[in-house]
């Protein structure tokens, strides 16, 4: 296979993958009746490694719009794991805050996370996860150069 066609192959899986991702995290997810979204956007808030993020944060580090992160979130705030609030200094902006709640159930249920992921890379050397990184981050580099 020739380097055109394993770029096409590449690009064409950058489009499949997060599809079929989903499918199995939101089958995994169903029995406590949450989303891969959901858990996406609570992962996010922990990422950001601040108490509340702002709305647009959010919706600019998962690379998704305004709109669907705050549907996502009004979501997740009806079963009690985010509360949307208005920052005090700010009305016009919306911060996201995890819940104790959602604290408790990602801690419970990190295990189960820790499997699934073991399981998608159990048959890749480390060579080849540190290759995949390594390409991965190239081109969330290359994505980020072309916005």
């Amino acid at each position: 296979m020739d380097i055109l066609e394993q770029q096409r192959f590449i690009f064409g899986s950058l489009f499949l993958i997060p599809n079929k991702l989903q499918v199995i995290v939101d089958r995994t997810l169903a029995k406590h009746e949450l989303t891969a979204k959901q858990w996406f956007l609570t992962a996010m808030i922990e990422k950001l490694s601040q108490s509340s993020p702002t709305l647009m944060e959010v919706a600019e580090a998962m690379g998704s719009s305004y709109q669907n992160v705050k549907s996502i979130a009004l979501k997740l705030q009806e079963k009690n794991f985010m509360v949307l609030e208005k920052d005090p200094e700010d009305r016009r902006v919306t911060r996201l805050r995890s819940t104790e709640k959602s604290a408790d159930f990602w801690d419970k249920h990190q295990e189960e996370g820790i499997r699934l992921i073991a399981e998608l890379f159990s048959d890749f050397t480390p060579d080849e996860v540190a290759s995949l990184y390594k390409g991965l981050m190239k081109m969330n580099q290359k994505l980020q150069e072309l916005e």
